[in-house]
């Protein structure tokens, strides 16, 4: 018999097996509990193949730019020509999020796995597995995709665009990865659940976080972050005056997916971590417990897509590079704008959602 509390409202579950494949919900806020994984030789199989697939993919051309010369790019090439470009923000953020993270990933959950097998130390094991868990909140294969896709829309429009193979991989990967993710619980490892226990400065922690993001909103909003150079014309686009742009040129659809992801998700995050915070302080809107922490569960979930646009200016710029005929550069508004997504998240993370539940 398993006594799990609830890590949204601290309700005590009883649980006689962890059954794989079976999903248990709190009774008191609806949020899942545990969730059953797959069998280990399963996950040893994908994580492998993954890992195959991990590296053709970023050695293969994603795609190809013709302009007065073919330019191809795998994702290597990208990091490559950033970092010599001297945009070497824009190398890191694309090497630790595509790179360093997955690769680490994939190797916790093997060692996870390899090490229940080998009798490594449960004490080493159990960091491994809290350490599996904060990198999987950072991963971004997902973000990485859809800004390729987006980035197309810019492509085309400055030069003479092809799919190649590299992008489908991508796709593959993705995909993968991701099942990878949904069927490994580390917990049917290790057969027992830890929940972090109540951080007593959680509260000043995430305000403080809030005060940092705020600080860099500004900048991240009103330096330019994707100057674009043609026939010797420079546009220092902000975000904003990018959205604008793509929406006078009927891109409805791109433009509103950056305007949700760019404006509209870091504010709703700074937002919502300040009404818990008056929740948990105040006790107020104590009516609205159940809806705040479904809702908090989705605000944590979807923070990391504002990294949408970085990838989307990081990866137009590793491609259009036409000397002074046509240029893409990653502008300066790149490390704000990451530094507000990274303490937006971390704003996010660091608030104990279980204090809203302790005011009668």
């Amino acid at each position: 018999m398993h006594q799990i509390p609830c890590k949204y409202c601290n309700t005590k579950l009883r649980i006689r097996k962890f059954t794989s494949g079976f999903e248990y919900t709190c009774p008191t806020c609806r949020g899942v509990v545990y969730r059953g994984g797959a069998s280990s030789t399963s996950i040893i199989i994908m994580s492998l193949s993954t890992l195959v697939i991990f590296f053709w993919m970023i050695t293969s051309d994603v795609l190809t730019v013709t302009l007065i010369s073919t330019k191809s790019r795998s994702i290597l090439d990208s990091i490559e020509i950033l970092y010599y470009d001297d945009y070497k923000v824009s190398a890191a953020i694309l090497f630790i999020t595509v790179i360093f993270i997955p690769i680490f990933m994939i190797s916790l959950i093997n060692l996870i796995i390899f090490g229940k097998k080998l009798h490594i130390p449960l004490h080493i094991l159990k960091k491994a597995v809290s350490l599996y868990k904060e990198l999987k909140d950072w991963n971004m294969a997902e973000v990485y995709m859809i800004g390729i896709v987006i980035s197309m829309v810019k492509l085309e429009e400055l030069t003479t665009m092809h799919i190649n193979l590299g992008f489908w991989v991508v796709c593959i990967y993705v995909v993968m990865f991701y099942l990878i993710l949904m069927w490994f619980n580390p917990y049917d490892i290790l057969e027992t659940v830890e929940i972090n226990k109540q951080d007593e400065n959680a509260m000043f922690k995430s305000i403080i976080y809030l005060v940092l993001a705020l600080i860099f909103v500004i900048p991240a909003n009103v330096l330019p972050i994707m100057p674009t150079y043609q026939f010797g014309v420079e546009y220092n686009n902000t975000i904003w005056g990018g959205i604008v742009i793509l929406w006078e040129e009927k891109d409805y659809f791109i433009a509103s997916i950056i305007f949700f992801t760019s404006i509209c998700i870091p504010l709703l995050k700074i937002s919502s971590v300040f009404i818990m915070i008056f929740m948990a302080k105040y006790g107020i809107f104590k009516n609205y417990k159940k809806a705040m922490t479904i809702y908090y569960r989705v605000n944590d979930g979807w923070g990391k897509y504002s990294m949408l646009d970085v990838f989307v200016v990081v990866i137009a710029a590793s491609f259009v590079q036409f000397d002074q005929l046509v240029r893409i550069e990653s502008g300066t508004a790149i490390m704000p704008f990451t530094l507000v997504v990274f303490f937006t998240m971390m704003a996010s993370k660091s608030f104990d959602i279980r204090l809203i539940w302790e005011k009668n």
